[in-house]
């Protein structure tokens, strides 16, 4: 008897969505990089790198995450074949 599998942290959306709200935040941050001159120009400058930096870590655990599960789901099906043989 098998228990139902648990899914997955990578097979929840939370990891997607902050992935794509940083790249979205980080880009309108960047865009306001190239503005007039303002005052805010250093801020959206710092902003922006950082919003960046977040989406790539993030980008690293959800890649990471991913592969592990390739593996997790390989193991099984060996798992599953190794029973039948026997």
């Amino acid at each position: 008897m098998r228990l139902p599998r648990v899914p997955h942290p990578v097979d929840r959306p939370g990891l997607v969505v902050s992935m794509i709200a940083c790249a979205g935040l980080g880009t309108f941050a960047a865009s306001g990089w190239n503005g007039d001159g303002g005052r805010f120009q250093p801020v959206a400058a710092v902003l922006a790198v950082v919003l960046f930096a977040c989406f790539l870590i993030l980008f690293a655990v959800f890649w990471v995450g991913w592969l592990m599960r390739g593996h997790e789901v390989w193991r099984e099906e060996r798992r599953g074949v190794g029973e039948e043989d026997s």
